[in-house]
């Protein structure tokens, strides 16, 4: 058995990810908003006004968190909440203008900072790391 972390994919993919968070974090800074707020925000430039249940199912964080990270978006204005035109009980999350602003300057540093990342991959090559992260992915969620 071998008990060397150096030789383990898992840590790597660990490592990997907690310093693309920190690189993330970093740059997007500059828009005044954190990885964690973008993947919220992201999730409605994506699908417009969603339930927090829906933002949790997409993104996969406690339901404390998520409630933490909308509370902020808040404040900032870059979110409102609503209820729900044709439930009451509901409320739905949905962008500010001021929201709706940040989606091209947010994905341009996730592009330059994806293309960092990958820049010593011929595109076969990019496209292949990632379909094996997929397969990893899809085999920790069976």
């Amino acid at each position: 058995m071998n008990k060397d972390f150096s030789n383990h994919s898992g840590y790597y993919i660990q490592e990997i990810a907690r310093k693309m968070t920190i690189i993330l974090n970093e740059k997007l800074e500059d828009l005044g908003i954190t990885y964690s707020q973008f993947r919220v925000l992201n999730c409605l430039w994506k699908k417009g006004g969603l339930t927090q249940k829906e933002i949790l199912e997409i993104i996969c964080v406690k339901p404390s968190t998520l409630t933490g990270i909308i509370n902020i978006l808040v404040k900032k204005e870059l979110v409102k909440r609503r209820v729900d035109s044709n439930d009451a009980r509901i409320k739905r999350i949905h962008l500010t203008q001021k929201g709706k602003l940040l989606e091209k300057d947010s994905w341009n540093i996730i592009l330059d900072i994806e293309n960092m990342m990958c820049n010593s991959f011929s595109k076969e090559e990019k496209t292949l790391f990632v379909k094996w992260l997929k397969d990893v992915k899809n085999k920790l969620e069976e």
